[in-house]
């Protein structure tokens, strides 16, 4: 097991987080019909209808690339986003980190390399991540050392720039009706500071009590013990825009994932407690990674029983599983979603508990990451 040292949070704010969501001009959105034409593209094995998929995995619509949108169009745009929403110029911040997940272990990489090319001058350095699902964890944890190493910096910026489009086939139903297209920014940043206030978001800040991310073996059940968690496949599959193509995708075992995911994100929790004490009284809102409806709901289930008093939020039906974006996703649009859910708005002394598992890219066979962290929501 390969975990990722725990690091002081003593001062830190989370906050503003902004999405791209909204921009018809770089997403469409797909419908549970069109998702039925295109599980059905080999002839077998196709949801049967836009209901079965609903059923099947929780989502009503999700968002994919539009023809010809690249992720570095995305990524420039976000950007542009953020510094309309705050003021905020590239320049303000120490450092920016990046999760991009991808089958090709070196696309994050790739595009970081393409915006230092390409952005202004004045933008920071950047440090690429090929995460996944816990994508959003891991930079939250690597940002804060970098902000407790680094004395002088005072500000730094997360992005999470998720195109699962691109490298899963259209074709393969496990994927087809699951996945999304998410783009994120999220500002880590030391107090005391200035609350910015946002339209989509409340004037409070997030005050980071603890952050952990671990990889974590967990090898296979008997009866699966030769297949792996996750594997690549590279040949003829079929793109989001229903065209035949060549490339490299990702596979994964259903069963083994399901299992291994529940069971891992119920731990997070369970630490997340533990780490972290919930005060008498005090309200706590879960936040956790969305990868399907069927394991939401068998998360959700088996936690309420331990944890009757707490509520679970998440925007999966109509965005589905958008990686390490799905949980700033949320906290870029959190009222909304409270609302959704029939919620009251965040108040001063919240809990929120952010918790993930998903693939492990570097040993994606047998073992998955996982993570957590704990904020209280702090206007002040």
């Amino acid at each position: 097991m390969r975990a990722w040292t725990d690091v002081p949070t003593m001062g830190l704010r989370l906050g503003p987080a902004v999405s791209l969501c909204h921009r018809s001009d770089l997403f469409e959105t797909l419908e549970n019909e069109r998702v039925v034409e295109l599980s059905g593209q080999k002839g077998t094995g196709g949801f049967a209808s836009p209901a079965a998929v609903l059923r099947a995995t929780g989502v009503a619509r999700r968002r994919i690339l539009k023809q010809d949108v690249t992720p570095f169009d995305v990524t420039r745009e976000l950007l542009h986003h953020l510094t309309n929403s705050t003021g905020w110029q590239p320049g303000d911040f120490s450092h920016v980190f990046l999760c991009h997940s991808h089958a090709i272990p070196d696309a994050a990489a790739q595009l970081a390399t393409r915006l230092r090319a390409n952005l202004p001058r004045e933008m920071p350095a950047i440090t690429p991540l090929n995460s996944g699902c816990t994508g959003f964890l891991q930079l939250l944890s690597i940002a804060t050392r970098f902000l407790q190493t680094h004395e002088h910096a005072s500000r730094v910026l997360l992005l999470n720039v998720e195109t699962p489009d691109l490298w899963h086939c259209s074709a393969d139903r496990l994927f087809c009706g699951i996945i999304g297209g998410g783009a994120t920014a999220t500002v880590l940043q030391r107090s005391p500071t200035t609350p910015i206030s946002l339209q989509s978001s409340p004037s409070a800040m997030l005050a980071l009590q603890d952050v952990h991310v671990q990889d974590v073996s967990v090898g296979h059940s008997a009866h699966v013990a030769s297949t792996p968690l996750f594997f690549r496949e590279t040949g003829s599959v079929f793109s989001f825009h229903g065209r035949p193509a060549t490339g490299t995708m990702m596979r994964m075992n259903a069963e083994s994932v399901f299992l291994h995911g529940i069971e891992l994100m119920l731990q997070a929790l369970r630490n997340a407690v533990s780490r972290c004490p919930v005060r008498p009284g005090q309200r706590v809102l879960v936040i956790p990674h969305q990868p399907s409806g069927k394991l939401l709901r068998a998360l959700i289930a088996t936690a309420k029983q331990q944890f009757p008093g707490f509520h679970f939020v998440n925007n999966l039906l109509n965005h589905g599983n958008t990686i390490s974006s799905t949980i700033p996703l949320v906290l870029a649009h959190l009222q909304d979603v409270l609302n959704q859910q029939g919620l009251e708005p965040p108040a001063p002394g919240d809990r929120l508990i952010l918790m993930a598992s998903g693939i492990c890219m570097e040993r994606m066979a047998d073992t998955m990451a996982t993570g957590l962290a704990t904020f209280d929501w702090d206007p002040h």
